[in-house]
């Protein structure tokens, strides 16, 4: 699904940023953070010895692992104001050639499970303090999968270095009936479609016999 307040042109950016893309999807049971980190060239060598500590030209596992470790410190997260562990997350790496032309993008994503939630209004606040002093951030919440779950909105600090989620928790029953009448509305629509194409060839049947019976009877 589309974030719910598309974020800007992503498809550029400085070569002396570092350009970190958050998208934040809210569920019953889990919160979803997946991260887009791409070093602008400029900043790549000051960047690189994080990455590849033993300096061999290959980010191993062990070196993934560390690094994506060394992210997830640097986030906050919270739940109606109680903080909530970042579990260790899985990182996805370009090859070091990428990462030195500035074209090589970092994904991470972690999966944060969540208490028994209440039914409600609750708020989920996200903060990225990684490498904030050369870095550009953009943070969206995206559309949640389960209809029991509503976002209401979001809101950005200046830099979108910080996200503030609101959002909604409903019964299971109530989930249902919204799907229901999603459901049954979809399928009004798809009837009428069809019993309104069938009226038209109805009709242009019985125009195209009157007309032959016309023919006949001029005959």
């Amino acid at each position: 699904m589309a974030a719910v307040v598309a974020g800007g042109d992503v498809s550029a950016h400085r070569l002396d940023e570092y350009l970190q893309a958050a998208r934040i999807a809210v569920e019953p049971d889990e919160i979803a953070l997946d991260l887009d980190l791409t070093p602008g060239v400029a900043i790549v060598e000051s960047l690189m010895p994080e990455i590849d500590s033993n300096r061999d030209g290959v980010i191993g596992v062990d070196e993934q692992q560390a690094y994506v470790r060394r992210v997830l410190d640097a986030i906050e997260l919270s739940l109606d104001g109680r903080p909530l562990a970042v579990a260790a997350g899985q990182g996805t790496f370009p090859d070091v050639a990428a990462l030195t032309r500035g074209e090589g993008t970092i994904r991470i994503r972690a999966t944060i499970r969540l208490p028994r939630q209440q039914v409600g209004v609750h708020r989920v606040f996200f903060r990225n303090r990684y490498r904030s002093g050369v870095a550009v951030y953009l943070a969206n919440a995206l559309v949640p999968e389960s209809a029991r779950v509503s976002v209401s909105g979001q809101h950005h600090s200046a830099e979108q270095r910080d996200l503030a989620i609101d959002y909604e928790v409903r019964s299971s029953a109530a989930a249902w009936s919204w799907s229901w009448l999603f459901g049954a509305a979809a399928l009004a629509i798809a009837a009428a479609i069809v019993w309104n194409e069938r009226m038209w060839r109805a009709l242009a049947g019985s125009r195209h016999h009157t007309s032959l019976l016309r023919g006949s009877m001029t005959r």
